[in-house]
């Protein structure tokens, strides 16, 4: 009886270590929270504001929130969980995951406290932790990285690059330049790169069911080179158009920023292709991109309104794809794939509360008198649709394939 109850409480223990490394291992089951719970922090500062809970003017705060917290979680948690199952290499280990975590933890922090550079500068430090080792990964690999994914180290390279113009735009002689052009680069260049490098690889498989894996990487050298060379010249023309609309080319950049964007969308994301499998998610992710490229082109008619665009692209854009595809990262990590076959309406009401909110907070600006009802209306839903998400998510992020 001894013996028994000894060997059952060792595999117990066992069972136990190997279900807390799977947390470590696959960070879209902590970054995913993390990165909902700053979100929803970054959207509640503004109706705390109005309604005289806070006293400091949180807009920075909410931009950093919004672009480091939200989508900086949730890109670090899907590349940190599908980039090293993808190369067959190994997962990230408990120290490695656990400092990305402390360094976004603290830059979120700093943010809130009103101490931007610095939130700025630890934020800078993760994502080169990351780079570090997803580098490192690579690199033990004989296989080429997928070729789209120069536009994943474009999004990087421009949040590290847009930190640093920002940070030291004070130093430059043209520094209402630098300031302009850091700012398009943190906060679209971050985001909108990552979105179609991916997606370009990942959501015709994501969406129709199928999971990428390392034998997706061996394709032929010339149409790698040809893949990889698209995917460079279009972040090449996107990064110019930030370049034009610093200098005041607005309506130029936005043309060529949406065009771009679209023609990406079209030619390397099959955007309209039919799904190899239910279609569901694939009509929510088509539902997504197109409201991120009208946002990019909403600036061609209405020049004077940079904000509401920027509201359009991320409310109905980023977070309608974001909340997609990350609802089939969760569903397919927790081994029930069968609820792909099925409308999910969880994520109908999430949809469609974002877009209520994305309506309120773009029609803010075009009503003065209004807006600061605007502002609390559009956080309200949008932090109505995190909690739907949430409720029917969460739960589920500690469930495993097996």
């Amino acid at each position: 009886m001894t013996s028994n109850s000894s060997t059952t409480d060792s595999c117990a223990e066992v069972d136990a270590r190997k279900h807390s490394s799977i947390y470590f291992g696959e960070p879209f089951r902590i970054f995913f929270p993390l990165g909902l719970f700053l979100g929803s922090i970054g959207v509640a500062l503004w109706p705390l504001f109005v309604w005289h809970a806070i006293e400091f003017y949180p807009a920075q705060a909410h931009v950093r929130l919004m672009i480091e917290g939200l989508m900086g979680s949730f890109i670090i948690g899907f590349l940190g969980t599908a980039g090293p199952r993808l190369l067959d290499a190994p997962a990230l280990i408990a120290a490695e995951t656990s400092l990305l975590f402390v360094l976004q933890i603290a830059s979120a922090l700093l943010h809130l406290a009103q101490r931007q550079t610095a939130g700025d500068i630890v934020f800078l430090t993760m994502l080169l932790f990351f780079v570090g080792m997803m580098a490192k990964r690579a690199g033990a690999r004989a296989d080429l990285p997928p070729p789209q994914f120069v536009l994943v180290l474009f999004g990087l390279v421009n949040a590290l690059g847009g930190i640093f113009l920002l940070t030291a735009a004070k130093s430059f002689t043209n520094g209402s330049f630098s300031s302009r052009l850091g700012s398009l680069m943190l906060n679209e260049g971050f985001v909108l790169f990552p979105i179609l490098g991916v997606g370009a690889f990942f959501f015709p498989k994501l969406l129709g069911g199928a999971k990428p894996e390392p034998t997706d990487l061996r394709i032929a050298r010339t149409l790698w080179v040809t893949r990889a060379v698209i995917a460079a010249l279009t972040g090449a023309v996107i990064w110019t158009s930030f370049v034009l609309e610093a200098l005041g080319w607005i309506r130029t950049a936005a043309f060529m920023r949406g065009l771009t964007t679209l023609a990406y969308f079209l030619g390397q994301g099959h955007l309209f292709e039919k799904p190899s499998g239910p279609p569901f998610l694939a009509h929510c992710f088509r539902v997504g991109a197109l409201l991120l490229v009208a946002g990019l082109f909403l600036p061609v008619a209405l020049p004077g309104y940079p904000v509401a665009s920027l509201h359009m692209t991320f409310i109905g854009g980023f977070s309608v794809i974001l909340f997609t595809v990350s609802t089939r990262v969760i569903i397919g990590h927790a081994g029930q794939s069968h609820l792909f076959q099925k409308r999910l309406r969880f994520l109908i009401a999430t949809l469609t509360l974002l877009i209520i909110a994305m309506i309120a907070r773009v029609g803010a600006d075009f009503i003065p008198p209004a807006r600061n009802a605007h502002l609390v209306y559009a956080a309200l839903i949008w932090l109505s649709a995190a909690i739907v998400w949430g409720v029917a998510l969460t739960p589920k992020l500690s469930l495993t394939e097996d």
